[in-house]
């Protein structure tokens, strides 16, 4: 973030310059290779689960280093059976349908290509895991190590050098993998995506791989009162996509992103989702914060008392950006006065 962005009160929007937003709030196209911002996820390669610290915040980081999306087919199953012992989940409520961006396809842009990967459980020492639809666990290689039924969970734990799921043995590392139009459960929530499970002496790990888009539409549930206008809905959005596209290049040689909590973001999962959340990020589709060509790392906070205490005036108030969207203000303006000198851009797929 650049050191002249701070967080300001909605005293100050009577005094903003229209033209000055209309300027600052035009998305630039900007043509990216997709694969240069993914990962090959290694098994060896994988750091210990320890948070190192943060670096002083930036106003632009650089492209990620190139890489291959993770292979998440199954070949020929090696073990077939059941689990074993499970319990009977209710059927999660589906989110509602995906809205349509209403000016920009966002099959082209990174929001419908690009995958976060959010730890949801870390040093845990047991987890319940299900899928909504017929599901499985299975190794890096895409083997079938046991069949999940629907809607029946079952505890995983560490075991040896590896983990266990009921009567099912497993290595350290596994895919936890719906079936088609399912979602998985972990911890008491249903997600979209797939679910990476690492198994260390410290304790089980759970990593999310979800699309950006459906990150997002429970990021900005589980951020803002939904019920607030769609202008604060959509400036959380941009700032929600901006923070986590700085953290998906930042933590590239980690196991995760970014994790589910409000040290990074608040994610709670497919319950967050609503048909307002929907329509904030795909009327948003690709925008990130931009400045000198780089991604701001858009930090944000509760209220202005809050960005001054913990990032030193740096970042947008929720609290005052709802007040300015109920003033008429849109979402770029917004943006504008608590990121000053920033403009928008968008990530489109080639």
């Amino acid at each position: 973030m650049s050191s002249s962005s701070g967080g300001r009160s909605t005293a100050t929007a009577g005094k903003m310059n229209p033209a000055l937003w209309q300027t600052t709030g035009l998305v630039r196209q900007s043509i990216v290779d997709l694969y240069r911002a993914r990962r090959l996820l290694v098994q060896a390669a994988l750091p210990p689960d320890a948070d190192t610290a943060a670096p002083e915040a930036t106003p632009a980081v650089a492209p990620a280093s190139s890489g291959q999306p993770v292979a998440a087919t199954a070949s020929a199953p090696a073990q077939t059976a059941p689990v074993g012992a499970t319990r009977s989940l209710s059927r999660p409520a589906a989110p509602p349908a995906p809205a349509a961006a209403s000016t920009f396809d966002p099959g082209k842009t990174i929001d419908t290509n690009l995958e976060m990967r959010v730890a949801i459980a870390r040093n845990a020492a047991t987890l319940e895991v299900a899928t909504s639809a017929d599901g499985y666990l299975m190794d890096l290689d895409g083997q079938n190590y046991c069949n999940l039924p629907a809607q029946s969970s079952v505890m995983l734990r560490p075991q040896g050098a590896g983990m266990a799921a009921g009567s099912c043995t497993l290595t350290n590392t596994v895919w936890l993998e719906p079936g088609e139009g399912g979602y998985v459960y972990v911890g008491g929530r249903w997600y979209k995506g797939r679910v990476l499970l690492l198994g260390s002496g410290s304790g089980l790990m759970a990593v999310n791989f979800v699309l950006m888009h459906d990150y997002l539409s429970s990021v900005v549930g589980s951020e803002m009162y939904v019920s607030w206008p769609m202008e604060a809905l959509k400036a959380q959005a941009v700032a929600a996509r901006s923070y986590a596209l700085v953290h998906h290049v930042r933590h590239a040689r980690r196991a995760y992103d970014l994790d589910n909590t409000q040290r990074y973001q608040a994610y709670l999962g497919i319950g967050k989702e609503t048909n307002t959340t929907q329509a904030a990020v795909a009327a948003t589709t690709g925008e990130f914060i931009s400045y000198n060509g780089g991604i701001v790392e858009s930090l944000y906070a509760a209220s202005d008392a809050i960005v001054q205490a913990a990032h030193g005036g740096n970042g947008m108030s929720q609290t005052g950006a709802m007040q300015m969207a109920s003033k008429g203000y849109n979402y770029t303006q917004i943006l504008a006065n608590y990121y000053p000198g920033t403009s928008l851009s968008r990530l489109v797929v080639e």
